[in-house]
Protein backbone atom coordinates (compact mmCIF):
# COMPACT_ATOMS: atom_id res chain seq x y z
CA UNK A 1 0.00 0.00 0.00
CA UNK A 2 1.42 3.37 -1.02
CA UNK A 3 1.89 6.17 1.47
CA UNK A 4 -0.81 8.83 1.70
CA UNK A 5 0.24 12.02 -0.06
CA UNK A 6 -0.65 15.09 1.99
CA UNK A 7 -1.23 18.44 0.28
CA UNK A 8 1.50 20.99 0.75
CA UNK A 9 0.80 24.23 2.61
CA UNK A 10 0.27 25.92 -0.75
CA UNK A 11 -2.19 23.25 -1.79
CA UNK A 12 -4.00 23.58 1.54
CA UNK A 13 -4.32 27.29 0.78
CA UNK A 14 -5.78 26.43 -2.63
CA UNK A 15 -8.32 24.07 -1.03
CA UNK A 16 -9.28 26.68 1.59
CA UNK A 17 -9.88 29.30 -1.10
CA UNK A 18 -12.01 26.87 -3.08
CA UNK A 19 -14.09 26.10 0.00
CA UNK A 20 -14.93 29.78 0.31
CA UNK A 21 -15.17 30.98 -3.27
CA UNK A 22 -15.96 27.81 -5.21
CA UNK A 23 -13.51 28.62 -8.01
CA UNK A 24 -9.90 29.66 -8.44
CA UNK A 25 -8.01 31.30 -11.29
CA UNK A 26 -4.50 29.85 -11.60
CA UNK A 27 -3.03 33.13 -12.85
CA UNK A 28 -4.72 35.27 -10.15
CA UNK A 29 -3.63 32.92 -7.40
CA UNK A 30 -0.08 32.78 -8.73
CA UNK A 31 0.15 36.60 -8.78
CA UNK A 32 -1.16 36.91 -5.23
CA UNK A 33 1.18 34.25 -3.90
CA UNK A 34 4.22 35.43 -5.88
CA UNK A 35 4.74 32.11 -7.66
CA UNK A 36 4.53 30.96 -11.26
CA UNK A 37 1.25 30.00 -12.88
CA UNK A 38 2.90 26.73 -13.93
CA UNK A 39 3.45 25.83 -10.25
CA UNK A 40 -0.21 26.50 -9.49
CA UNK A 41 -1.36 24.43 -12.48
CA UNK A 42 0.85 21.56 -11.30
CA UNK A 43 -0.71 21.79 -7.82
CA UNK A 44 -4.20 21.80 -9.33
CA UNK A 45 -3.40 18.73 -11.42
CA UNK A 46 -2.21 16.85 -8.33
CA UNK A 47 -5.28 17.87 -6.36
CA UNK A 48 -7.56 16.90 -9.24
CA UNK A 49 -5.95 13.45 -9.41
CA UNK A 50 -6.84 12.96 -5.75
CA UNK A 51 -10.43 14.04 -6.40
CA UNK A 52 -10.09 17.15 -4.25
CA UNK A 53 -10.77 19.71 -7.02
CA UNK A 54 -12.17 19.70 -10.54
CA UNK A 55 -10.04 21.29 -13.25
CA UNK A 56 -11.61 23.85 -15.60
CA UNK A 57 -10.07 26.15 -18.21
CA UNK A 58 -7.75 28.59 -16.45
CA UNK A 59 -8.02 27.07 -12.97
CA UNK A 60 -10.25 24.83 -10.89
CA UNK A 61 -13.58 24.68 -9.08
CA UNK A 62 -14.60 23.03 -5.83
CA UNK A 63 -15.84 19.46 -6.13
CA UNK A 64 -18.94 20.72 -4.29
CA UNK A 65 -19.69 23.03 -7.24
CA UNK A 66 -22.21 21.39 -9.53
CA UNK A 67 -21.19 21.48 -13.23
CA UNK A 68 -24.63 22.91 -14.09
CA UNK A 69 -24.69 25.46 -11.27
CA UNK A 70 -23.32 28.35 -13.32
CA UNK A 71 -21.07 30.91 -11.67
CA UNK A 72 -19.83 29.66 -8.30
CA UNK A 73 -21.11 31.36 -5.17
CA UNK A 74 -18.70 33.65 -3.39
CA UNK A 75 -19.00 36.36 -0.72
CA UNK A 76 -20.06 39.64 -2.26
CA UNK A 77 -17.07 41.89 -3.15
CA UNK A 78 -16.54 44.63 -0.56
CA UNK A 79 -15.20 48.08 -1.38
CA UNK A 80 -12.27 47.90 1.03
CA UNK A 81 -10.60 44.55 1.73
CA UNK A 82 -8.50 46.07 4.50
CA UNK A 83 -11.70 46.75 6.46
CA UNK A 84 -12.77 43.15 6.04
CA UNK A 85 -9.48 41.45 6.73
CA UNK A 86 -7.71 44.04 8.87
CA UNK A 87 -4.03 43.29 9.29
CA UNK A 88 -4.40 39.73 7.97
CA UNK A 89 -4.34 39.88 4.18
CA UNK A 90 -4.24 36.08 4.07
CA UNK A 91 -7.74 35.79 5.59
CA UNK A 92 -10.18 34.36 3.05
CA UNK A 93 -13.26 35.66 4.84
CA UNK A 94 -14.28 37.62 7.93
CA UNK A 95 -16.96 36.79 10.49
CA UNK A 96 -18.40 39.50 12.72
CA UNK A 97 -19.27 38.35 16.25
CA UNK A 98 -21.42 40.35 18.71
CA UNK A 99 -21.76 39.19 22.34
CA UNK A 100 -23.20 40.92 25.41
CA UNK A 101 -20.33 40.36 27.85
CA UNK A 102 -16.64 39.61 27.20
CA UNK A 103 -16.02 38.56 30.81
CA UNK A 104 -18.67 36.02 31.86
CA UNK A 105 -20.08 33.02 29.97
CA UNK A 106 -19.09 34.21 26.50
CA UNK A 107 -15.26 33.90 26.49
CA UNK A 108 -15.52 30.18 25.70
CA UNK A 109 -18.00 30.87 22.90
CA UNK A 110 -15.67 33.53 21.46
CA UNK A 111 -12.76 31.09 21.70
CA UNK A 112 -14.75 28.40 19.88
CA UNK A 113 -15.71 30.81 17.09
CA UNK A 114 -12.12 32.05 16.70
CA UNK A 115 -10.62 28.56 16.73
CA UNK A 116 -12.96 27.23 14.05
CA UNK A 117 -12.81 30.37 11.90
CA UNK A 118 -9.01 30.42 11.88
CA UNK A 119 -8.93 26.71 10.98
CA UNK A 120 -11.10 27.52 7.95
CA UNK A 121 -8.80 30.35 6.85
CA UNK A 122 -10.79 33.32 8.14
CA UNK A 123 -10.67 35.88 10.92
CA UNK A 124 -13.12 37.21 13.53
CA UNK A 125 -14.04 40.83 14.34
CA UNK A 126 -15.60 41.16 17.83
CA UNK A 127 -18.24 43.59 19.03
CA UNK A 128 -19.52 43.85 22.62
CA UNK A 129 -23.02 45.14 23.45
CA UNK A 130 -22.75 45.07 27.28
CA UNK A 131 -26.44 44.14 27.44
CA UNK A 132 -27.41 47.53 25.95
CA UNK A 133 -29.95 47.10 23.09
CA UNK A 134 -28.94 50.43 21.47
CA UNK A 135 -25.26 49.50 21.57
CA UNK A 136 -26.14 46.06 20.23
CA UNK A 137 -27.73 47.57 17.13
CA UNK A 138 -24.77 49.92 16.69
CA UNK A 139 -22.36 46.97 16.77
CA UNK A 140 -24.41 45.02 14.24
CA UNK A 141 -24.72 48.05 11.94
CA UNK A 142 -20.97 48.70 12.24
CA UNK A 143 -20.09 45.15 11.18
CA UNK A 144 -22.59 45.19 8.31
CA UNK A 145 -21.13 48.50 7.08
CA UNK A 146 -17.60 47.08 7.39
CA UNK A 147 -18.57 44.35 4.94
CA UNK A 148 -18.03 41.19 6.98
CA UNK A 149 -18.88 38.00 5.09
CA UNK A 150 -21.03 36.56 7.88
CA UNK A 151 -22.49 37.59 11.25
CA UNK A 152 -22.78 35.72 14.55
CA UNK A 153 -24.91 37.54 17.13
CA UNK A 154 -26.04 36.90 20.70
CA UNK A 155 -28.80 39.40 21.43
CA UNK A 156 -28.99 41.19 24.78
CA UNK A 157 -32.40 39.69 25.54
CA UNK A 158 -34.21 36.60 24.34
CA UNK A 159 -36.92 38.56 22.48
CA UNK A 160 -34.80 41.23 20.80
CA UNK A 161 -37.21 41.64 17.89
CA UNK A 162 -35.77 44.96 16.65
CA UNK A 163 -32.31 43.43 16.33
CA UNK A 164 -33.69 40.24 14.75
CA UNK A 165 -35.48 42.35 12.14
CA UNK A 166 -32.22 44.18 11.39
CA UNK A 167 -30.39 40.86 11.07
CA UNK A 168 -33.16 39.45 8.87
CA UNK A 169 -32.36 42.14 6.29
CA UNK A 170 -28.56 41.82 6.54
CA UNK A 171 -26.84 41.25 3.16
CA UNK A 172 -24.75 38.38 4.53
CA UNK A 173 -25.51 35.06 6.28
CA UNK A 174 -26.43 35.40 9.96
CA UNK A 175 -26.36 32.85 12.78
CA UNK A 176 -27.97 33.75 16.11
CA UNK A 177 -25.94 32.33 19.01
CA UNK A 178 -27.38 31.10 22.34
CA UNK A 179 -30.84 32.45 21.56
CA UNK A 180 -33.91 30.72 20.12
CA UNK A 181 -35.38 32.25 16.97
CA UNK A 182 -37.51 29.35 15.73
CA UNK A 183 -40.70 30.80 17.24
CA UNK A 184 -39.90 34.52 16.94
CA UNK A 185 -42.29 36.68 14.85
CA UNK A 186 -39.31 38.09 12.92
CA UNK A 187 -36.04 36.61 11.70
CA UNK A 188 -37.64 33.81 9.70
CA UNK A 189 -34.55 33.37 7.52
CA UNK A 190 -32.01 33.32 10.37
CA UNK A 191 -30.25 30.23 11.63
CA UNK A 192 -29.28 29.54 15.23
CA UNK A 193 -27.00 27.49 17.46
CA UNK A 194 -27.63 27.36 21.21
CA UNK A 195 -27.26 25.29 24.33
CA UNK A 196 -30.35 23.30 25.29
CA UNK A 197 -30.77 24.99 28.68
CA UNK A 198 -34.08 23.24 29.34
CA UNK A 199 -32.39 19.85 29.05
CA UNK A 200 -29.57 21.20 31.24
CA UNK A 201 -32.08 21.96 34.00
CA UNK A 202 -33.58 18.51 33.52
CA UNK A 203 -30.11 17.00 33.94
CA UNK A 204 -29.75 18.74 37.31
CA UNK A 205 -33.18 17.74 38.60
CA UNK A 206 -32.81 14.14 37.49
CA UNK A 207 -29.45 13.91 39.26
CA UNK A 208 -30.98 15.18 42.50
CA UNK A 209 -34.00 12.89 42.14
CA UNK A 210 -31.70 9.91 41.61
CA UNK A 211 -30.19 10.65 45.04
CA UNK A 212 -33.63 10.49 46.64
CA UNK A 213 -34.66 14.15 46.76
CA UNK A 214 -38.41 14.58 46.29
CA UNK A 215 -38.76 18.30 46.97
CA UNK A 216 -36.31 20.38 44.91
CA UNK A 217 -36.34 24.19 44.87
CA UNK A 218 -34.96 26.66 42.35
CA UNK A 219 -33.25 30.02 42.94
CA UNK A 220 -32.17 31.99 39.87
CA UNK A 221 -31.07 35.39 38.67
CA UNK A 222 -33.16 36.97 35.92
CA UNK A 223 -31.19 36.33 32.70
CA UNK A 224 -32.11 35.42 29.10
CA UNK A 225 -31.35 31.80 30.08
CA UNK A 226 -33.78 31.70 33.01
CA UNK A 227 -37.06 31.03 31.09
CA UNK A 228 -35.56 27.93 29.47
CA UNK A 229 -34.19 26.72 32.80
CA UNK A 230 -37.60 27.15 34.42
CA UNK A 231 -39.27 25.26 31.57
CA UNK A 232 -36.87 22.35 32.00
CA UNK A 233 -37.22 22.44 35.78
CA UNK A 234 -41.03 22.44 35.80
CA UNK A 235 -41.31 19.80 33.08
CA UNK A 236 -38.92 17.43 34.84
CA UNK A 237 -40.58 17.88 38.24
CA UNK A 238 -43.88 16.86 36.62
CA UNK A 239 -42.38 13.97 34.65
CA UNK A 240 -40.71 12.48 37.74
CA UNK A 241 -43.75 13.05 39.95
CA UNK A 242 -41.78 15.15 42.42
CA UNK A 243 -43.44 17.40 45.01
CA UNK A 244 -44.36 20.70 43.37
CA UNK A 245 -44.55 22.91 46.46
CA UNK A 246 -40.79 23.60 46.75
CA UNK A 247 -39.93 27.33 46.57
CA UNK A 248 -39.02 28.72 43.15
CA UNK A 249 -37.78 32.30 43.14
CA UNK A 250 -36.07 34.87 40.94
CA UNK A 251 -33.57 36.61 43.24
CA UNK A 252 -33.62 40.39 43.01
CA UNK A 253 -30.06 41.49 42.26
CA UNK A 254 -30.85 45.15 42.92
CA UNK A 255 -31.70 44.49 46.58
CA UNK A 256 -29.60 42.67 49.17
CA UNK A 257 -28.80 39.33 47.56
CA UNK A 258 -27.73 37.80 50.87
CA UNK A 259 -30.99 38.84 52.57
CA UNK A 260 -33.10 37.48 49.71
CA UNK A 261 -31.12 34.26 49.69
CA UNK A 262 -31.50 33.76 53.45
CA UNK A 263 -35.27 34.25 53.13
CA UNK A 264 -35.35 31.70 50.30
CA UNK A 265 -33.36 29.16 52.36
CA UNK A 266 -35.75 29.59 55.31
CA UNK A 267 -38.66 28.80 52.96
CA UNK A 268 -36.78 25.67 51.89
CA UNK A 269 -36.48 24.57 55.51
CA UNK A 270 -40.15 25.37 56.24
CA UNK A 271 -41.34 23.30 53.26
CA UNK A 272 -38.99 20.37 53.77
CA UNK A 273 -37.08 21.16 50.58
CA UNK A 274 -33.83 19.16 50.60
CA UNK A 275 -32.16 20.30 47.37
CA UNK A 276 -31.87 23.45 45.28
CA UNK A 277 -31.03 24.19 41.63
CA UNK A 278 -29.20 27.56 41.42
CA UNK A 279 -28.39 29.93 38.54
CA UNK A 280 -26.12 31.75 37.79
CA UNK A 281 -22.84 30.12 38.66
CA UNK A 282 -21.53 33.26 40.38
CA UNK A 283 -24.71 33.47 42.43
CA UNK A 284 -24.32 29.81 43.41
CA UNK A 285 -21.03 30.70 45.13
CA UNK A 286 -22.80 33.45 47.10
CA UNK A 287 -25.64 31.02 47.82
CA UNK A 288 -23.20 28.58 49.46
CA UNK A 289 -21.72 31.37 51.59
CA UNK A 290 -25.16 32.42 52.83
CA UNK A 291 -26.21 28.85 53.65
CA UNK A 292 -22.98 28.32 55.60
CA UNK A 293 -23.41 31.62 57.49
CA UNK A 294 -26.88 30.42 58.54
CA UNK A 295 -25.23 27.49 60.29
CA UNK A 296 -26.37 24.91 57.74
CA UNK A 297 -24.29 22.32 55.99
CA UNK A 298 -24.02 21.51 52.28
CA UNK A 299 -24.91 18.80 51.33
CA UNK A 300 -26.07 17.46 54.73
CA UNK A 301 -28.87 20.01 55.16
CA UNK A 302 -29.24 21.10 51.55
CA UNK A 303 -27.89 19.69 48.29
CA UNK A 304 -27.03 22.26 45.61
CA UNK A 305 -26.56 22.04 41.84
CA UNK A 306 -25.28 25.13 40.01
CA UNK A 307 -25.82 26.07 36.39
CA UNK A 308 -23.04 27.40 34.08
CA UNK A 309 -20.00 25.75 35.74
CA UNK A 310 -17.77 28.79 35.38
CA UNK A 311 -16.56 28.97 38.99
CA UNK A 312 -18.67 26.30 40.71
CA UNK A 313 -15.66 24.15 41.54
CA UNK A 314 -14.13 27.09 43.47
CA UNK A 315 -16.97 27.50 45.97
CA UNK A 316 -16.37 26.77 49.69
CA UNK A 317 -18.04 23.45 48.97
CA UNK A 318 -17.14 22.49 45.37
CA UNK A 319 -20.47 22.54 43.56
CA UNK A 320 -22.01 19.89 41.39
CA UNK A 321 -22.78 21.86 38.23
CA UNK A 322 -24.28 21.71 34.76
CA UNK A 323 -22.07 23.16 32.00
CA UNK A 324 -23.57 24.44 28.74
CA UNK A 325 -21.32 23.41 25.80
CA UNK A 326 -20.12 26.97 25.19
CA UNK A 327 -16.98 26.17 23.21
CA UNK A 328 -18.91 23.82 20.93
CA UNK A 329 -21.66 26.42 20.48
CA UNK A 330 -18.99 28.79 19.13
CA UNK A 331 -17.44 26.16 16.87
CA UNK A 332 -20.75 25.03 15.38
CA UNK A 333 -21.96 28.61 14.90
CA UNK A 334 -18.82 29.49 12.95
CA UNK A 335 -19.12 26.30 10.89
CA UNK A 336 -22.78 26.95 10.10
CA UNK A 337 -22.07 30.52 8.98
CA UNK A 338 -19.07 29.40 6.91
CA UNK A 339 -21.19 26.81 5.12
CA UNK A 340 -23.56 29.56 4.05
CA UNK A 341 -20.80 31.73 2.58
CA UNK A 342 -18.83 28.86 1.04
CA UNK A 343 -19.17 27.24 -2.35
CA UNK A 344 -21.43 24.54 -0.93
CA UNK A 345 -24.13 27.15 -0.30
CA UNK A 346 -25.06 27.27 -3.97
CA UNK A 347 -26.56 23.79 -3.78
CA UNK A 348 -28.93 24.96 -1.04
CA UNK A 349 -29.98 23.30 2.21
CA UNK A 350 -32.67 23.73 4.83
CA UNK A 351 -32.53 26.49 7.43
CA UNK A 352 -31.17 25.04 10.67
CA UNK A 353 -31.78 25.55 14.38
CA UNK A 354 -29.22 23.52 16.31
CA UNK A 355 -29.33 22.76 20.05
CA UNK A 356 -26.41 21.21 21.94
CA UNK A 357 -26.73 19.25 25.16
CA UNK A 358 -25.09 20.44 28.42
CA UNK A 359 -23.11 18.10 30.69
CA UNK A 360 -23.12 17.45 34.45
CA UNK A 361 -20.06 17.39 36.72
CA UNK A 362 -20.74 15.79 40.11
CA UNK A 363 -18.77 17.28 43.02
CA UNK A 364 -19.22 17.59 46.80
CA UNK A 365 -22.44 19.63 47.04
CA UNK A 366 -24.94 16.84 46.36
CA UNK A 367 -25.80 13.76 48.42
CA UNK A 368 -28.83 11.77 49.47
CA UNK A 369 -31.13 13.70 51.85
CA UNK A 370 -30.42 13.13 55.53
CA UNK A 371 -33.57 11.11 56.07
CA UNK A 372 -32.08 8.40 53.84
CA UNK A 373 -28.83 8.19 55.81
CA UNK A 374 -30.20 6.16 58.70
Amino acid sequence: MGATVHPTKRQERILAELRVHGSLSASDFAEREGISAMTVRRDLSELAERGLVRRVHGGAVSVETLPTAGAPHRPQPRPDATVRHGTDPAALFTLGLVVPDPGYYFPKIVAGVAERTEALGGRVVLGVSRYDPARERQQVERLIAAGVDGLLVTTTVADAFDTLELLDHAPMPVVVVERSVSEAPVGADLESVRSDHASGAALAIRHLASLGHRRIGMAVFDTPTTPQLRTGYERTVRQLGLDEDAPVEVIDETAGVGVATAAFVRRCLDTGTTAVFVHSDHYAVEFVETVTEMGLSIPDDLSVVAYDDEVAALADVPLTAVAPPKHDVGRFAATMCFERISAAAQTGFARRHMTLAPTLSVRESTASPAVFDS
